[in-house]
């Protein structure tokens, strides 16, 4: 028998959708994927690798039209190489 027991605080929802983002207070503009999001983090897909503790500004754009495209500032907390790409995992700052 597995006991597992869930140990975050808020269930993530997978979502594919494209997401742009670039470090904080920089013009840079990369694009990604994004994999799972939950109200106080986010998964996504990177080409580039960032550090632990780097600030991002990201934008996401639902394949919706009818949901607006969220604006957040976030903080990465791990990122794993999966051999293509980065996953890069975030803790939400603030969102609008």
């Amino acid at each position: 028998m597995i006991d597992y027991a869930e140990k975050r605080d808020f269930l993530r929802m997978p979502i594919d959708c494209e997401l742009r983002f670039g470090k904080a207070g920089e013009d840079s503009s990369l694009q990604g994927n994004v994999i799972n999001l939950s109200s106080k983090g986010i998964l996504f897909t990177s080409q580039e690798r960032f550090s632990e503790g780097t600030m991002l500004d990201i934008v996401l754009t639902p394949s919706n039209s009818e949901t607006p495209p969220m604006n957040a500032r976030v903080v990465v907390s791990r990122v794993t190489d999966n051999d293509v790409l980065f996953e890069i995992a975030c803790e939400i700052l603030n969102a609008s």
